[in-house]
């Protein structure tokens, strides 16, 4: 087996195995996790951990909310006679997405100030699984893909 797909199959069975573990122990773990709260934690702790999410975290939300506000206002020249007839819901989507991006930074931001265990738990899954996700991607890129390359150096 070329080294390249070795690799990959390297990529796929970490990949997994971290996503496992993160959910076993953000979720699963954690034996009152709706009553959890992290204000016992020393406040230098829990800033270390809940600013760089917050950042991340709001930072998405915020692009959200960006390409919602963008599509909203942005000034288009009319449209050819042939798509007329057809409903553009653009307008109407992208306010639900400025919308919800909103609710969510408020409903995340409240998190933060409360101290939630939720609150930091699930944007670190998402962010967690989302580089995970690429990685195990990038696995199967690299196990699918054909060498071109001849079988004997």
């Amino acid at each position: 087996m070329p080294r390249a797909k070795i690799y990959g199959f390297i990529a796929l069975i970490v990949s997994i195995a971290l996503g496992l573990l993160f959910f076993y122990y953000a979720f699963f773990n954690n034996v009152n996790l709706l009553n959890s709260d992290l204000i016992a934690l020393n406040p230098v702790a829990y800033y270390s951990i809940s600013i760089p999410i917050a950042v991340v975290s709001l930072a998405l939300l915020m692009t959200g909310f960006w390409v919602g506000w963008t599509i909203l206002t942005i000034k288009v020249a009319p449209p050819m006679p042939e798509i007329v007839e057809k409903k553009d819901y653009a307008r109407v989507k992208a306010f639900f997405l400025c919308c919800i991006t909103l609710a969510l930074a408020i409903l995340f931001i409240y998190g933060i100030l409360k101290r939630s265990y939720l609150a930091l738990a699930i944007p670190s899954a998402f962010i967690t699984l989302v580089i995970l996700g690429m990685i195990f991607w990038v696995g199967i890129a690299i196990i699918t893909t054909r060498s071109t390359l001849p079988d004997k150096k």
